[in-house]
């Protein structure tokens, strides 16, 4: 036992300190019951017998309607000069562009946006989002990690990169884990004690993960600093993969979002752990109703068997009744009867209705705040100042976001300057000779990116419905009102707007070329009537020049004439 336990590493036992607390506050079990009542998994382990449950699933509308409120607008990652950078301000503006330009490509090639909003859901559900951040030696690469599989060195501070250390732990086929320390030059005595484990109850949706088809085992990553910049470890339980690896970062490659902030909490609380009760109190008073309505809500058939041989014919449409013992119609009659239906208090219906309306009303995610109006009886906006008005308690959610993607593009920012060894390559605008703006792609020495001190903000743009419903009823007033051109009114609009950008961009174009052609035609025409007047002047030069030869011609001769009479 003593061998066994100097065999296990370093990570593994402080792994094993963060499952201790996570068990003492209940994590594992708090992340399945949250996870259960928002997928509609809301009798779980209750006994019903044949009875089917009613689930009225009001936790996931709200977490719907919060997360899509969240996500209502577009954002936007923008580098910023930092403005005590007199001197080289023009360039670092023209370098931070680029930096814009590039980071929106990778961006959207490495699907961050899905991510992210993978990562705002588990924050509203589950109370905490996390995004992790690698470089896989071309490019950055994010991924979204469970909160059962991270591990903070002081869960008291939410502050990423204020932590001692981090561990993140994924589970990977032995296989794998063994082929990767081969990679690593790890001695193969070492790689036989990459054995598998059965160390599933710490994971999300463990429940699932008990029938696991390749024999699996625990990797740990743990990042800590040192001297200011970023160490790694890996290893299993009794391998160390790798160790104390410097990755000169200066930041964490981590980022999360605490849905709501809890002091001397690094996790903070989410939206459906508080709302349990509720539910299930929703789901019993409906199962109740139903069990009600079935037991005494319809007539129920009364029978004598002692005067009836085939009971269960009575409820049989056109049976033939057999009787016992010379029993008569009159009998029969007298021996079947019906117990009248009983009519149920609307007690249990109002208190239904009441606390699944109060739920959502408390929750912020009531009717008003849904957007639950007829857009064809109110303007966008007035329809749009409602809402608003009504997610005013969702703004704090919507500040924590933008924080967590600015944290998240400050660690790109810090890798792209750390493992960019070659440069980095990005597209800047520039003029050609005839001043029309192009895109040249360039590279950006390692050594620039580590000496700028970029500041990054993040731009919203207003995505919703209503909100685009409002921008473009302005936009049209104002071309309608001749204040703006169709060129710029189409320039105005956005690419999803719902006046078809597109094809307002080819009538522009289409007027365009019609134009240039007119255009060519008037100038071939006055070209042609410029030669035409040329041709016609000269022809009149001709005729002159000779009505003067003649002229010249003709006085010649008189004048001959004339020396010949005198000589006569």
């Amino acid at each position: 036992m003593k061998q066994e336990q100097e065999n296990i590493t370093s990570v593994w036992k402080d792994y094993e300190r963060g499952v201790m607390y996570n068990r003492t506050k209940l994590l594992y079990t708090e992340t399945e019951q949250n996870y259960d009542f928002y997928f509609g998994n809301q009798w779980k382990n209750a006994n019903l017998g044949e009875e089917k449950p009613i689930v009225k699933n009001i936790i996931k509308r709200i977490v719907k309607f919060k997360t899509g409120v969240v996500n209502t607008n577009a954002y936007a990652i923008v580098f910023n000069p930092n403005p005590y950078e007199v001197e080289k301000q023009k360039i670092i503006e023209q370098i931070c562009k680029s930096l814009n330009n590039h980071m929106s490509q990778v961006w959207e090639l490495q699907q961050a946006d899905k991510k992210i909003k993978e990562a705002l859901k588990d924050s509203c559900i589950n109370s905490e989002g996390i995004i992790h951040s690698y470089y896989d030696g071309n490019e950055i690469v994010p991924e979204v990690i469970d909160k059962n599989n991270i591990y903070y060195g002081n869960e008291n501070d939410s502050d990423i990169q204020n932590q001692p250390y981090i561990i993140i732990s994924y589970r990977k086929t032995v296989q794998q884990v063994q082929e990767e320390a081969r990679d690593l030059g790890i001695d193969e005595e070492k790689i036989q004690l990459i054995l598998p484990d059965t160390e599933t109850q710490e994971q999300a949706g463990y429940n699932n993960l008990t029938d696991e088809v390749s024999p699996m085992c625990l990797v740990l990553l743990k990042y800590y600093k040192k001297d200011g910049q970023v160490y790694y470890t890996k290893a299993t339980k009794n391998v160390e993969l790798e160790k104390d690896i410097n990755t000169e970062l200066t930041l964490y490659p981590i980022a999360h979002m605490v849905w709501e902030e809890v002091k001397g909490s690094a996790r903070g609380n989410g939206e459906v752990k508080y709302l349990i009760p509720n539910q299930i109190e929703i789901n019993r008073i409906a199962m109740r109703r139903a069990i009600a309505v079935k037991v005494s809500a319809f007539n129920k058939l009364v029978v004598n068997e002692e005067l009836i041989s085939n009971p269960s014919s009575l409820e049989k449409v056109g049976a033939t009744i057999k009787v016992k013992g010379g029993a008569t119609v009159e009998d029969v009659r007298k021996a079947v009867g019906y117990v009248s239906a009983q009519s149920m208090s609307s007690d249990a219906s109002n208190l239904q209705q009441e606390l699944q309306q109060d739920t959502a009303d408390l929750a912020s995610a009531g009717d008003t705040a849904t957007g639950n109006v007829d857009p064809t009886k109110a303007s966008g906006k007035a329809i749009l100042a409602v809402q608003q008005s009504a997610q005013q308690p969702l703004n704090e959610q919507v500040d924590t976001y933008k924080t967590f993607i600015e944290d998240i593009a400050r660690v790109w920012f810090d890798m792209w300057k750390t493992y960019k060894v070659d440069g980095l390559q990005v597209t800047m605008e520039n003029k050609d000779e005839n001043r029309e703006t192009v895109q040249e792609l360039i590279t950006l020495p390692q050594e620039l990116l580590q000496s700028i001190k970029a500041n990054i903000k993040i731009e919203i743009t207003p995505k919703s419905a209503y909100d685009r419903f409002a921008q473009e009823q302005s936009l049209e007033n104002l071309f309608m009102e001749n204040k703006i051109t169709l060129e710029e009114y189409a320039d105005a609009l956005d690419e999803d707007s719902v006046m078809p950008k597109n094809k307002l961009k080819k009538i522009i174009e289409q007027r365009k070329i019609n134009n240039q052609k007119l255009l060519q035609m008037q100038k071939e025409a006055q070209q042609k009537q410029f030669e035409l007047e040329q041709s016609l002047q000269q022809e009149q030069t001709l005729d002159d020049m000779q009505a003067q030869a003649e002229q010249r011609y003709n006085n010649l001769q008189e004048e001959v004439m004339a020396n010949e009479m005198q000589q006569v």
